[in-house]
């Protein structure tokens, strides 16, 4: 999982809708709570438009910047593909870029990167405690202190200061995620050419709804035989 993955898009957060930009890639399938196939889109390089699909400008010294020298948000999305996406006039391939309205949506996680990176955190802060204490240990075998006590309160303060960094550390490595939701208004910014082999079609929202999985699973196959 890519450490640049999502690295901005937690700062729009409860902001209300804002425009996005992305290149898409393949349709899926992911499995929800009640165990439901659900058809999901994978879109990269998200950026921020605004509402006629014009580029915002973004300078922020952490930015991860693509191939074509834009501030990207986002490396990579997984979004839900619902009725919004019919109401576009070709199905989609990989490669083809849009740019749409979309909410940012908050979810949690139990990413073992994550967790290493917690854990890591906390090992890290007891090893400097304990080096600084075997440190004043040492030195206070070899060396006569005319302040023993202040020496003490200062080293274990010192250590107080570690572990209460650490915690705050850990606290921003937060087992959530985020994605966009509440997708509309998505309009074609770049259709690519499609492969000689390949005729696109049109999606049919009515018929996701008579056949359901089945209908969206031939999209989805369509469309991860495209990306190969």
């Amino acid at each position: 999982m890519s450490s640049k993955q999502r690295f901005r898009l937690a700062e729009y957060y409860q902001q209300g809708p804002k425009y996005y930009h992305a290149t898409f890639d393949h349709l899926t399938h992911k499995i929800n709570q009640q165990g439901k196939k659900i058809p999901t889109a994978l879109l990269k390089d998200v950026y921020l438009v605004d509402k006629y699909g014009k580029k915002i400008a973004l300078r922020k010294a952490n930015d991860f910047i693509d191939k074509k020298g834009r501030h990207i948000i986002a490396d990579h999305l997984w979004v839900k593909f619902t009725k919004p996406w019919f109401d576009l006039p070709t199905e989609l391939v990989k490669g083809d870029e849009i740019y749409f309205a979309a909410e940012v949506e908050q979810y949690k996680i139990n990413r073992l990167d994550v967790l290493h990176k917690r854990d890591q955190i906390w090992l890290n802060a007891e090893k400097r405690s304990k080096q600084i204490y075997q440190r004043w240990s040492k030195y206070t075998e070899t060396h006569k202190r005319k302040n023993f006590q202040l020496s003490l309160t200062k080293m274990k303060q010192k250590q107080r200061e570690i572990i209460e960094k650490a915690k705050r550390d850990q606290k921003k490595k937060k087992l959530v995620d985020y994605t966009l939701n509440r997708i509309k208004n998505i309009k074609i910014a770049k259709i690519s050419k499609t492969k000689s082999n390949f005729d696109r079609t049109q999606y049919n929202y009515s018929q996701f709804k008579r056949q359901g999985y089945k209908y969206s699973a031939w999209l989805a196959y369509r469309s991860m035989n495209y990306a190969k």
